[in-house]
C-alpha cells in the first residue's frame, strides 16, 4: 500500500493527495492518514516541497468538509417534513441544533485531528443542524491545519515506517472516538437520571 501510494503521488503530484483527502473527508474510506504521512516522507526525500504539500492538503481536507456540510444542510432541510427514517433523523437534527450551536465549534475542531473518525459525521450533522457556516469553516480550518501539520511532520521524521505508524495512529484515533461517544452517552444518561420526576396530580 505504501509503495503504491508513494508511486501514485510521485506520478500525479501533490494535487492527487489533496483529492484523496477531500474524498476521505466526505466519508468514503480512503487512506488519508497514510497519504499525509507519505507527503511528509516525500518532503524528507526532497521529492516534494513541504509548504506546497501543507497548502494542498489543507485545501483538500477543507473541500471535503465543505461538501459534507452543504450536503447535510440541503438534504436535511428538505427531508425534515418527510415520513420515514430520513425525516426522523432530520427532525432529531433540528432538536440538536441548540446543543451544536453551543458546542459545535469545539466539536468540529476536535473531530478534525483528535477524533478523526467522527469528522465526516460531524460535517453532515453541522450542516443538518444549520451550524453557523463561518463558525464551522473557521474551526474546521484550524483543526485541519493542525492535523495536516502533525501527520506531515511525523511522515517527515519517520518516513521509513509510515505504514506501521499509520496503523497505530488510526487505531488510536478510533479508540479515542469510541471513548468520546461513550463519555457523551454516559453524560446523557446521567443527565436524564438527575431530572426531577413530575408526580401525577390527583
Amino acid at each position: 500500500m505504501t509503495e503504491q501510494l508513494l508511486d501514485a503521488l510521485a506520478l500525479y503530484g501533490i494535487p492527487a493527495a489533496a483529492l484523496l483527502l477531500a474524498i476521505g473527508q466526505i466519508g468514503i474510506p480512503m487512506p488519508t492518514s497514510l497519504a499525509l504521512l507519505a507527503l511528509g516522507a516525500l518532503a524528507a526525500n526532497g521529492d516534494a516541497d513541504v509548504s506546497s504539500a501543507f497548502i494542498w492538503a489543507v485545501a483538500g481536507c477543507t473541500l471535503g468538509d465543505q461538501a459534507g456540510y452543504f450536503v447535510g444542510r440541503l438534504v436535511m432541510q428538505q427531508a425534515s417534513d418527510r415520513p420515514g427514517m430520513i425525516g426522523k433523523l432530520a427532525r432529531r437534527a433540528r432538536k440538536a441544533e441548540p446543543h451544536l450551536q453551543k458546542w459545535g465549534g469545539s466539536g468540529v475542531f476536535l473531530s478534525r485531528w483528535l477524533f478523526t473518525p467522527l469528522g465526516p459525521p460531524v460535517n453532515y450533522a453541522s450542516g443538518a443542524t444549520r451550524l453557523s457556516w463561518p463558525l464551522f469553516t473557521l474551526w474546521g480550518l484550524a483543526g485541519e491545519a493542525l492535523w495536516v501539520t502533525i501527520y506531515i511532520v511525523l511522515g517527515y521524521v519517520f518516513g521509513s515506517n509510515i505504514e506501521a505508524l499509520a496503523n497505530v495512529l488510526g487505531n488510536l484515533s478510533m479508540a479515542l472516538a469510541l471513548l468520546a461517544i461513550a463519555a457523551f452517552l454516559g453524560w446523557r444518561l446521567l443527565h436524564a437520571a438527575r431530572k426531577p420526576k413530575i408526580k401525577p396530580t390527583s
